[in-house]
């Protein structure tokens, strides 16, 4: 077991905010540590920093935590997940760090325990199941060239072009061409130019979702649509990560990401969804509280890592200082 004077940790980092949170309830956040948002020199930097605020905070006590990521996936390079320990170790960080997707927690912790689909809507998306046996199977994850349907980027971009065409006269109407600009005062081909122009522009797109679903909400019919197909793609990666994983009988969901925080109604639809076309047992948890349920996956699985996560799913890597 872990010992008394061990401290724990947890870290969710998704595609645009990074949350860490202490077993003393002292939480704070940064920006994105993801690579592929932020560029690898930044989110090092940037990680390197939340380690050395942790290894602060617990007083250079030998510490257990969890980084659960979106950087990850089955199978990463064991030189990915040793340069992530490495940046725990210079930070002053002993003791040993945990490391997996982001999506895995909420698979593992309560209330799934293990079995159901776990699915993250944020600036990406993932989906991960399993059957509370076996080694679960993971749907999407790809990053946003390789998937990420549905998502907040994903929701952005098509909001966007939508709002192009519109102004151009290909598409139909849309209230999605003002409020995409907003009170910038240029034009939604000059927005699309600049976020293009980006060297890292995926959470700037991200960030356009939440004006489409304000639009969708407002009874937009060209937000609607952008809308609907978001959820279609949810819906099918739900249902690919049930078949993939074989569940039958009572399966439930667990949902959580930026999209579900921002929009609950988008989050409500989808719910309602999962039960009526997929069989989803009861109501759908949504996560209010990302990093709490990593934390609680690491309170949950104690100092012995599930062999069918083992290598895999979650990485354990020791950072010295003993314990």
């Amino acid at each position: 077991m872990t010992s008394r004077t061990t401290r724990l940790w947890a870290v969710d980092a998704g595609g645009t905010a990074t949350k860490a949170l202490l077993d003393d309830g002292n939480r704070w956040s940064v920006g994105s540590v993801n690579p592929a948002s932020v560029g690898a020199p930044a989110a090092d930097a940037d990680l390197l920093g939340l380690f050395r605020t942790i290894a602060e905070r617990t007083g250079g006590q030998p510490t257990r935590g969890w980084l659960a990521t979106a950087t990850l996936d089955a199978d990463a390079p064991r030189a990915v997940v040793d340069h992530l320990a490495g940046l725990a170790r210079a930070a002053g960080l002993t003791g040993e760090l945990v490391v997996s997707r982001d999506v895995l927690p909420l698979l593992v912790a309560r209330p799934l325990g293990g079995r159901g689909v776990a699915v993250v809507c944020g600036t990406g998306t993932a989906f991960l199941a399993g059957d509370g046996a076996a080694a679960p199977l993971s749907v999407g994850g790809c990053e946003y060239l390789g998937s990420d349907e549905g998502s907040a980027f994903a929701i952005g971009l098509d909001g966007l072009r939508a709002a192009v065409r519109a102004s151009d006269g290909r598409g139909a109407p849309t209230a999605l061409t003002a409020a995409l600009t907003g009170a910038g005062g240029g034009t939604v081909q000059d927005l699309a130019r600049a976020l293009a122009g980006q060297p890292f522009p995926k959470a700037a797109v991200a960030a356009l979702a939440a004006a489409v679903t304000r639009c969708w909400l407002d009874g937009d019919a060209v937000a609607g649509a952008v809308v609907r197909g978001a959820l279609d793609h949810l819906v099918d990666g739900v249902r690919a990560a049930r078949d993939r994983a074989g569940l039958d009988g009572d399966w439930s969901a667990t949902l959580a990401g930026g999209v579900f925080r921002g929009c609950p109604e988008f989050a409500d639809v989808l719910r309602r969804r999962l039960v009526d076309e997929l069989g989803a047992d009861g109501d759908p948890a949504v996560v209010d509280d990302p990093v709490d349920v990593v934390l609680r996956a690491l309170r949950d699985v104690g100092d012995r890592v599930p062999a069918a996560l083992a290598d895999r799913w979650v990485w354990v890597r020791p950072l010295g200082g003993g314990r």
